[in-house]
């Protein structure tokens, strides 16, 4: 077993076997301060070793550790195209669910229940993943790009409806180059700019399929695309379903028994998503 602390803030990730995966168990509070020793650890994290990663005994400080948890999960996903999680947290299934990400990932409520499961029946491309795979950094170096990676996330988090936002606004706001942010997003992410902002739109955009009244249109324009063709397209090859199937089969009311007047391309109340 290794174990991985964050000094001096609360966060401990240990390392294990279970059956033939890793395991990564994280224990104490996420926020803005620990998230980048959960971006670290998952970014050297084995693309040909599948993983489960057990967050039971995390600590979700608040509305951006959600939104930093939830990125590093999708970006480790990412690579190892299989992901099991182990949580308990209504509050973390909640914004899983919401988010879209359920639906790719394997949740569980209980740790014993992975150790017997298959193996997929392929993992990733390469014998190591994110920044340890291509190149070693200096720890400082290190924890400087997945401190930008966090600030950045958030910054895309705040500002993903802007429908012309670009590298550029996002390395201004977190006090960085462009090149530099391309890197930090090529280490620590295992993606480019653009893929980062679509994920994030795509996965507000499940939640306001899901928790609101708004149209398809509405959503398209409120997650940044100006056409809603555009945004149903990018929708169904992130998602693997239409922006209309899952309004049909969530939210706040049976869509099933749809009101009149009410559905993806008729108007609809304003409202918020859920954070």
């Amino acid at each position: 077993m290794t174990t991985v602390a964050a000094p001096g803030t609360g966060l401990w990730i240990t390392g294990n076997r279970l059956g033939r995966r890793r395991l990564l168990t994280a224990r104490g509070r996420i926020d803005h301060d620990t998230a980048p020793r959960l971006v670290w650890v998952f970014a050297r994290a084995r693309s040909d070793e599948p993983v489960a990663l057990d967050l039971r005994a995390v600590d979700v400080a608040d509305g951006p550790g959600t939104v930093l948890l939830l990125n590093t999960m999708r970006r480790l996903h990412a690579r190892q195209r299989e992901l099991i999680v182990v949580c308990e947290q209504a509050s973390l299934r909640r914004a899983l669910d919401r988010s879209g990400l359920a639906r790719r990932f394997e949740l569980f409520r209980d740790s014993d229940a992975v150790a017997d499961l298959p193996m997929p029946t392929a993992a990733g491309q390469g014998a190591a993943g994110g920044a340890a795979g291509r190149h070693r950094l200096r720890a400082s170096t290190a924890a400087h790009r997945a401190a930008l990676l966090a600030d950045a996330t958030l910054a895309i988090e705040e500002r993903h409806g802007e429908a012309g936002l670009c590298l550029h606004d996002i390395a201004r706001e977190v006090a960085t180059s462009d090149r530099q942010l391309q890197r930090v997003f090529a280490d620590f992410a295992g993606s480019a700019f653009r893929d980062e902002l679509a994920a994030v739109r795509m996965q507000h955009g499940a939640a306001l399929l899901q928790t609101t009244d708004l149209t398809v249109i509405e959503i398209a324009r409120r997650v940044g695309y100006r056409q809603s063709a555009q945004f149903a397209k990018a929708f169904r090859r992130h998602h693997g379903v239409s922006p209309t199937d899952l309004w049909n089969t969530g939210g706040p009311r049976n869509r099933m028994r749809a009101r009149p007047g009410v559905g993806p391309s008729a108007p609809g109340p304003t409202r918020s998503a859920v954070a």
